[in-house]
């Protein structure tokens, strides 16, 4: 809140006590009343200058010139829809789709091929996702079952062009010839499945779809066991939100116009219109076990949403009721007092103390110290409140900093 009112109160006690003084001398001194007009004139003049020192202190100077450079950006001030706003965390689950589940091929020690693999990666089918290091192990030894299956293959596929020729002069019969072929065709099959997925290293595991990854089941060089599931690849990139509100919020549920996204790490809000989102369904009823209602969201992952992580979640609902809001940025925050810089000339932004209300994550209602029409700085308020602190203190601003 501006410091004027304080002013304009001490204004009028001084002036009214500087009247009351002339009046008396008027009835006692006559001759006295010049001398005392000016010095009630005097005083006024001292007054004034000190009120328009106390206003220039609380007005920060900052050209479009330097407002060009900074990417400064200005809103007028005007009601606008505010409903409520219902903040609640929420966790990020796997949505359902086409999933495909990518396994050990052989029994090992597992190390990630890349070291950068984590939930929500896009990979290509026959990607190599792992490897595995089985050599150490005598039973499962990657080499060993590989040189097996080589040396089965060629028996097999020299045994079947032998019969294929014979079977030509009619010297073996149409069934050992089938018999041989058979034999023959299993055996290419596991060496060619050992081939695709075997290096000199040891075992590989491929990503058998193309997609993202939806859940890792296994750490980097943990022990897996042949056949063993070590990753969910989907195709489908969207994920789910769930949050969970109380039962008092339930009648606003019906009203659910959107909701707002923080996550952890980053200094930015999503609406569920950025993350591709939309309301998928909120619950009819609670639980003994789980009194809490919950709301669930569908998004889109875009790429840095980890499956079972949290994040904050602002649900607005729709509301007829209007409010002045400005966005976030606009805030500035001082030792738990809130401001805005509101414009008062060309190049001239007063630091104005306010009092806020609810936020949805991207904007906040003010309550009192703003009114509608003017106009105040969004992005780039840090900037002129560095700009500010190079300039005098106002000993009448109440807090100094």
């Amino acid at each position: 809140m501006s410091c004027h009112p304080k002013h304009e109160h001490e204004t009028e006690h001084n002036h009214a006590e500087a009247h009351e003084h002339g009046h008396d001398h008027e009835h006692d001194h006559d001759h006295e009343h010049h001398h005392d007009h000016e010095h009630e004139h005097h005083h006024d003049h001292d007054h004034d200058h000190e009120h328009g020192h106390s206003h220039g202190v609380n007005i920060v100077a900052f050209s479009d010139a330097q407002g060009a450079k900074v990417g400064l950006n200005l809103e007028k001030v005007s009601p606008r829809p505010f409903g409520q706003v219902i903040r609640t965390s929420a966790q990020v689950l796997p949505s359902q789709g086409s999933e495909s589940e990518a396994t050990a091929t052989a029994s090992g020690v597992i190390t990630y091929a890349n070291p950068s693999l984590v939930e929500g990666t896009a990979v290509k089918a026959g990607q190599i996702l792992f490897k595995i290091e089985s050599s150490g192990m005598a039973d499962n030894n990657m080499n060993v079952r590989y040189q097996e299956a080589t040396a089965n293959y060629n028996a097999a596929k020299v045994a079947y062009e032998r019969k294929r020729q014979l079977a030509e002069s009619k010297i073996v019969s149409q069934s050992d010839l089938e018999q041989a072929r058979a034999a023959y065709e299993a055996a290419k099959a596991v060496y060619d499945n050992l081939k695709s997925n075997f290096s000199p290293k040891g075992a590989v595991v491929r990503a058998p779809i193309s997609g993202y990854v939806q859940s890792i089941h296994v750490s980097n060089g943990g022990y897996v066991s042949s056949g063993q599931s070590v990753a969910t690849v989907t195709q489908n990139r969207d994920l789910q939100l769930r949050a969970e509100v109380q039962p008092r919020y339930y009648s606003y549920l019906k009203h659910i116009q959107g909701a707002n996204i923080s996550l952890p790490g980053e200094n930015r809000t999503y609406t569920l219109e950025e993350l591709g989102g939309s309301l998928v369904s909120y619950g009819k009823s609670t639980h003994a076990d789980s009194p809490l209602v919950p709301v669930i969201f569908r998004i889109r992952n875009i790429g840095n949403l980890l499956s079972g992580s949290f994040v904050t979640a602002y649900i607005v609902t729709q509301s007829e009721r209007e409010a002045l809001t400005v966005p976030n940025v606009s805030i500035v925050e001082e030792m738990g007092n809130y401001f805005l810089f509101v414009k008062v000339h060309d190049g001239e932004y007063e630091k104005r103390l306010v009092t806020i209300g609810a936020t949805d994550g991207i904007r906040t209602e003010i309550t009192s110290g703003i009114q509608a029409g003017e106009v105040v700085v969004t992005t780039g308020a840090s900037m002129v409140r560095l700009a500010q602190n190079g300039a005098a203190l106002d000993p009448h601003a109440g807090h100094v900093h």
